[in-house]
C-alpha cells in the first residue's frame, strides 16, 4: 500500500511539474515587454573609464593602434575561399591524424577511432589589423591580429573495450596574435628563404566538448584545466622557449683509430645541440693519445626534448668518428653514464660503419625546469605570466629579451647596440644604424649554477662609429644595473628602465631651433570637402582620388603597400634579374637578323619607388572562381641603360621617369579543396593601360618629340591590349585541377569469383568466409559478399562497383572473414589497364612487410577486374553507362510556414541521397557532392530535387520548401552545366546545382 501511495505522489509531482513548466512558458510569452527602447549609440570619447574597459577588447586593433592597418579585403577573401579552405584544412588534418591514431591504437587498447564528421563550419577567421615592419637583419615582420568565432562540427567516434563513445567539438573561439617573419630577404622570387611563425602572447582558445550528449566543458575545474593546458602547449610549440638544461661531462674515449703516419692522433670532442643557433662546444686537444681522458663539463639549453639531439664528433674535421644522442631517451633528473660506439657517418646503411672506430663515454643529466605555481589574479603589464616554463631550484637559466630603446642621442653619432654583462659573461645585440628609437627584439640566455638572487645585470647602450678609424670612436648612450631579485621571485618581468647618463636635452633644443628658423609668412592651405568643389575642379582632382574612396565596392590596401615598400629593394633586384634572363636569349637570337654586334644592359634597376595599390575589389562568381580587381599605379624612377653597337656605331639608350596606371583582373579558377585551393591564375586587363616614360638617346629625351611620343604611346597600349585586354588572358597553371579536386576519372567493376585453400580454424577446421572490399580514399562504407558457411574453397561470383578518383595512388583493400582473421591483400590500381583481367592474389595475415606470420600461406583469392576510365571526347547518347556527378551548391529565399532548417533530397531512379541540415537559414550553403552510377546513359531521365525543412517536433516535423524535376539531356550533351533553378511551390526560392557526366 505504501508503494502505491508513493507512486501516486510521484505521478502527481511529475504532472504538476510539467504543467507548471507549460503555464510558466505561456505566461512568460504573454508578459513579454512590447516597448523596446532604441540602443543608445555614442562615440568612444563619451564613455567613462569602466565602460571603455568593458568594450576595449571588442574594438579592432587598427582603431586602437595607429601602427596597424585595416585588412578588410583579406577577411573578405577568406570568407569567399572558406568553403574550399575548410575542406583542404580538414583533409590535411585527417591525413596527419590517421597515421598517429593507427600508431597509438594498440598502445592504448583502442579498437578504432574514426572521424564521423570533420568540418570547421561556415564562419571563417577574421583579421582585426596588421602591422608590418622591416629590421636591419634582412627580415620582414608581419604581426596580424586574428579572431575566429567558429561553428565547427568535429565528431570523433571511439570504440574500446566493447563500448562506443562519441566526442563532439563545437562552438570554437580563437584569439591569437601571431608574428610571421620572412627571413632572410633575398633577391630571388619569392624574395625570402624561410617563414618563421611564433605567438606574441598565449592564445585564447575556447570550445565546447560534448560527451554522451553533455557539454563536459561546462564543469568549471575541467574547463580551467583544459584552457591552461592548451595555452601552455600551443605557446611552447610556437615560441620554443627553454624547458630545461642538459649537463654533459665528456669522460673518456677508447680505441680510437690512428690518423697520423706515426700511429698517433690528437683527438678532441665537438658537441652540438640540434636546432641551436649557438656555436659548437669543444674539449681540449689530447695529443698523441688514442685512449684520452677529458672529464670536462658542458651545459646546453634544451627547447624541445622530444625532437632535439646531441651531436658528438671526435677529431679534426670529424674524421675519427661521430654519433647522435636522442634527448627523449634521457630520463629527467637522473645522471646516466653511457658508452657510445663511434661511426663513420650517420647513414644506417653505410657499410663503413661496420668497422670499429672506438667508443666514447659521457655522463649526462637532463634537468627540466620546474613548474612553480603562479597567482592567476595578477594584473598589469609589469608582470606577464611566468618565466619560460619555470626555473630550477639549484640553478637554471636567465632568459633576457632586449626589446627596444627610445630617445637615444649620441654626441657624434647614434648607431646603437646593447651590451649585456652578467658575471663577466658579455653578450651584444646587433647594431641599428642612425636610429634614436631602435628595436632589437633579441633573445639572450645565461646559464646559472644557482639562482642569481643577489646578482645584478649590467645593461649598457653604446653607439658604434659609422666607419673604423674615424676620430670619434664608440660612445656610451646610457647604462643601468638591474637587480635580479625581483626576477627570481616573480619568474618573469617586463620593465621599461631609465638609462643613467643618457642625454635628452638635445631633443628639446633641436625642436625649438627648428621652429625659430621656420619662415613666418607661409599661408595656410585651404582644405575643403569634395561636396564644395564645382564640376570643373572636381574633374581635375578626380583622377588623384584613390579608387577605394570613389567606389564603395573597393577596399583599402594600405598594409599591402607598406609590405611592397619594405620588400621593394629585394623585389626590384629579383624582377630585374628575371627580366634580363628573359631578354638575353631573345637578344642573342635576333642579333644576326638585324646586323647588331652586341646589345647589353649597362644598368638595370626599377628605382627606389615601389608600385602602390589604390584599392581592390574581391568577388566570387557562380563558376567556382574568385575574381580580384586591384587598381595599380606606379610613378617610378627606373634607370635602365642599354648599350647597342651596330655598323661600327655605338649608342646608349636610357629609360627614365616611368609612369604606369593599370586595372588588372586576377581570377583564381577553378576553386578546389586542395592547397592552395585554386588550380590556375588568369590575368587580364579591364582597360588599356596608361604607360608613360622618358627615352634618352645621345643625351636627349626623344619622347619630347610630340609625334613620336603619341606613336609610342598608342603602339604600347595596342600591343598590350591585343595580348591581355579582357576577355584575352594570361593563364598561369598552378596544379592539375582533376588531381586537386579528385573528381571521378573512372569505374572499377570487381567480380569476386572464388577463394582457395583458406586456412583452417580450430580442431574442426571449419570456416564461414566472406570478402570485404574497400576502396582507399573513399568515404563510402565497405562492400561485402555473402557468407559461405563451413567452406575453405568458397565460390561467390558476386559483382561490385567502385568510383575511381586517382588510379595512381588508390588501392583496393581486400579482407577475409570476421575481423579480418582469415587473411588480406591489396591491389594497386596503377597496375591496371583499361579492360578486363582475371587475377589471383595470395592472402597474407598482416600488411606489415616483415611480418613473420606472413611466411605461412593463408590461401588465395581470384577476382575479375574491369577498369573503365571515363572518356574525354564527345559522348553520344548511345554510349553505355557512366557516372552522374551532382554538386548541390546553395539555395536562396527559402521560406517555411513552421520552420526553415533546410536540407536537400535528391532522387534518381529510386536512389535517394540527402545533404546535411543547415539550421535557421533562409539562404543555406551546402557545397555537397553526390554520385549516381548509371548502367546506361540517362538521356531521357530526370533528377528530382526537393528542398525540405525539418524540426524536432511531434507535429509538422518536416515540410516541403519547393521542388524541381531536372531533365538530364542537357547534361549528357554539354558534359557539365551549372544552373540556378526556380523551385516549384515556393514564392521566391531558388537552388543552384552543378552537374557533370562521365561516360564509361
Amino acid at each position: 500500500m505504501g508503494i502505491v501511495n508513493m507512486l501516486i505522489d510521484f505521478s502527481g509531482f511529475c504532472f504538476g511539474f510539467s504543467a507548471g513548466i507549460v503555464i510558466g512558458y505561456f505566461l512568460f510569452i504573454y508578459f513579454q515587454p512590447t516597448e523596446v527602447k532604441d540602443v543608445k549609440v555614442c562615440p568612444l570619447v563619451e564613455y567613462d573609464s569602466n565602460s571603455l574597459d568593458g568594450i576595449l577588447h571588442e574594438i579592432p586593433l587598427w582603431v586602437k593602434n595607429p601602427d596597424c592597418d585595416r585588412i578588410d579585403w583579406v577577411s573578405r577573401f577568406l570568407e569567399m575561399m572558406w568553403p574550399y579552405l575548410n575542406k583542404a584544412i580538414c583533409k590535411t588534418a585527417q591525413d596527419i591524424a590517421n597515421p598517429i591514431i593507427a600508431e597509438n591504437k594498440e598502445k592504448y587498447k583502442i579498437d578504432s577511432i574514426e572521424f564521423e564528421t570533420l568540418t570547421l563550419g561556415s564562419l571563417p577567421p577574421t583579421f582585426q589589423g596588421m602591422k608590418a615592419y622591416v629590421t636591419e637583419e634582412q627580415e620582414l615582420i608581419m604581426e596580424p591580429s586574428l579572431k575566429w568565432a567558429a561553428n565547427p562540427n568535429v565528431t570523433v567516434v571511439v570504440k574500446a573495450y566493447g563500448l562506443n563513445a562519441t566526442i563532439q567539438v563545437v562552438d570554437l573561439q580563437v584569439f591569437a596574435s601571431p608574428r610571421i617573419t620572412l627571413k632572410p630577404l633575398v633577391a630571388t622570387i619569392p624574395c625570402f628563404a624561410k617563414i618563421l611563425v611564433s605567438l606574441m602572447e598565449k592564445p585564447h582558445v575556447d570550445f565546447g566538448l560534448k560527451l554522451l550528449g553533455a557539454d563536459v566543458m561546462a564543469i568549471p575545474i575541467l574547463y580551467s584545466f583544459v584552457q591552461e593546458t592548451i595555452k601552455k602547449q600551443v605557446a611552447s610549440i610556437a615560441s620554443k622557449r627553454p624547458v630545461g638544461i642538459l649537463l654533459v661531462k665528456v669522460l673518456r674515449a677508447q680505441n680510437l683509430q690512428k690518423k697520423d703516419l706515426l700511429g698517433k692522433s690528437d683527438p678532441y670532442v665537438k658537441l652540438t645541440m640540434s636546432d641551436d643557433k649557438l656555436p659548437s662546444k669543444k674539449t681540449t686537444v689530447k695529443r698523441g693519445n688514442l685512449n684520452p681522458e677529458w672529464n670536462e663539463d658542458f651545459k646546453f639549453v634544451v627547447t624541445d626534448p622530444e625532437t632535439q639531439e646531441l651531436e658528438i664528433k671526435v677529431g679534426k674535421h670529424d674524421k675519427m668518428g661521430m654519433n647522435k644522442i636522442l634527448l627523449k631517451e634521457l630520463p629527467p633528473e637522473e645522471t646516466k653514464v653511457t658508452t657510445y660506439n663511434l661511426l663513420k657517418t650517420m647513414d644506417p646503411y653505410d657499410i663503413h660503419n661496420e668497422k670499429s672506430r672506438g667508443q666514447i663515454t659521457l655522463e649526462m643529466t637532463y634537468k627540466p625546469f620546474k613548474e612553480d605555481d603562479i597567482e592567476k589574479d595578477v594584473q598589469g603589464t609589469d608582470v606577464v605570466g611566468k618565466a619560460p616554463d619555470g626555473s630550477p631550484a639549484g640553478g637554471g637559466l636567465l632568459y633576457v629579451v632586449v626589446h627596444e630603446a627610445q630617445d637615444l642621442e649620441g654626441k657624434h653619432h647614434t648607431n646603437p647596440y646593447a651590451r649585456i654583462i652578467f658575471k663577466g659573461n658579455e653578450k651584444k645585440t646587433k647594431v641599428i644604424k642612425k636610429n634614436r628609437d631602435p628595436r632589437w627584439e633579441e633573445e639572450i640566455e645565461f646559464v646559472c649554477e644557482e639562482p642569481p638572487a643577489n646578482d645584478k645585470l649590467h645593461v649598457e647602450v653604446l653607439s658604434k662609429p659609422p666607419k673604423k678609424g674615424l676620430i670619434h670612436g664608440k660612445e656610451t648612450l646610457g647604462y643601468i644595473d638591474i637587480n635580479l631579485a625581483d626576477v627570481i621571485s616573480n619568474k618573469r618581468i617586463n620593465e621599461t628602465y631609465h638609462l643613467i647618463d643618457s642625454k635628452t636635452v638635445g631633443i628639446v633644443i633641436g625642436y625649438f631651433l627648428f621652429i625659430y628658423f621656420q619662415p613666418t609668412d607661409v599661408k595656410n592651405v585651404k582644405v575643403r570637402p569634395l561636396v564644395e568643389y564645382d564640376s570643373d575642379s572636381l574633374d581635375d582632382t578626380l583622377p588623384e582620388i584613390p579608387l577605394w574612396l570613389k567606389n564603395p565596392d573597393y577596399d583599402r590596401l594600405d598594409w599591402l603597400n607598406r609590405f611592397l615598400e619594405l620588400m621593394w629593394p629585394y623585389l626590384n633586384k629579383a624582377i630585374c634579374r628575371i627580366a634580363q634572363d628573359v631578354a638575353n636569349p631573345i637578344i642573342a637570337k635576333n642579333k644576326e637578323k638585324y646586323k647588331i654586334d652586341y646589345i647589353k644592359f649597362e644598368t638595370f634597376t626599377l628605382g627606389s619607388l615601389p608600385p602602390t595599390f589604390q584599392g581592390v575589389k574581391v568577388q566570387v562568381t557562380n563558376e567556382q572562381e574568385l575574381v580580384m580587381e586591384p587598381s595599380l599605379k606606379w610613378a617610378g624612377n627606373p634607370n635602365i641603360t642599354v648599350v647597342v653597337k651596330a655598323y661600327g656605331l655605338k649608342a646608349t639608350i636610357q629609360v627614365v621617369d616611368m609612369q604606369v596606371f593599370v586595372l588588372p583582373r586576377i581570377t583564381l579558377k577553378p576553386l578546389v579543396s586542395s592547397f592552395p585551393c585554386f588550380a590556375n591564375i588568369l590575368v587580364s586587363l579591364m582597360e588599356k593601360p596608361h604607360v608613360d616614360f622618358g627615352l634618352k638617346l645621345l643625351g636627349a629625351d626623344v619622347m619630347a618629340i610630340p609625334v613620336l611620343y603619341k606613336f609610342v604611346q598608342e603602339t604600347i597600349m595596342d600591343q598590350v591590349a591585343s595580348m591581355f585586354l579582357w576577355p584575352k588572358t594570361l593563364e598561369v597553371p598552378i596544379m592539375d585541377p582533376s588531381k586537386a579536386s579528385k573528381k571521378p576519372v573512372g569505374i572499377l567493376l570487381v567480380k569476386v569469383l572464388r577463394a582457395q585453400n583458406l586456412r583452417e580454424k580450430g580442431p574442426l577446421g571449419k570456416r564461414d568466409p566472406y570478402v570485404k572490399l574497400k576502396m582507399s580514399g573513399s568515404k563510402l562504407p565497405s562492400k561485402k559478399t555473402a557468407v559461405k558457411h563451413s567452406n575453405l574453397n568458397p565460390e561467390w561470383n558476386q559483382e561490385f562497383k567502385f568510383v575511381i578518383r586517382d588510379p595512381e595512388t588508390q588501392e583496393l583493400d581486400i579482407n577475409f572473414g570476421k575481423d579480418e582473421k582469415l587473411g588480406m591483400c591489396k591491389i594497386s590500381l596503377k597496375k591496371l589497364t583499361p579492360g578486363t583481367e582475371v587475377i589471383t592474389d595470395n592472402l597474407i595475415k598482416t600488411m606489415e612487410p616483415n611480418g613473420i606470420q606472413n611466411e605461412k600461406s593463408a590461401g588465395e583469392i581470384t577476382l575479375e577486374l574491369t577498369y573503365k576510365p571515363f572518356k574525354e571526347g564527345n559522348v553520344q547518347k548511345e554510349d553505355p553507362g557512366g557516372l552522374l556527378y551532382v554538386v548541390v551548391h546553395e539555395a536562396k529565399e527559402l521560406e517555411g510556414k513552421c520552420n526553415t532548417n533546410p536540407y536537400v533530397k535528391l532522387t534518381f531512379k529510386g536512389v535517394e541521397k540527402k545533404t546535411k541540415v543547415v539550421k535557421e537559414n533562409r539562404n543555406p550553403r551546402w557545397k555537397e557532392e553526390f554520385e549516381f552510377e548509371c548502367e546506361e546513359t540517362p538521356a531521357n531521365d530526370k533528377l528530382h530535387v526537393e528542398v525540405l525543412g525539418t524540426k524536432k517536433a511531434l507535429i509538422r516535423n518536416k515540410e516541403s520548401l519547393g521542388h524541381i524535376d531536372i531533365s538530364l539531356a542537357d547534361v549528357i550533351i554539354n558534359k557539365r552545366i551549372i544552373e540556378i533553378y526556380d523551385l516549384i511551390n515556393s514564392k521566391r526560392g531558388q537552388i543552384q546545382i552543378e552537374f557533370q557526366w562521365k561516360s564509361s
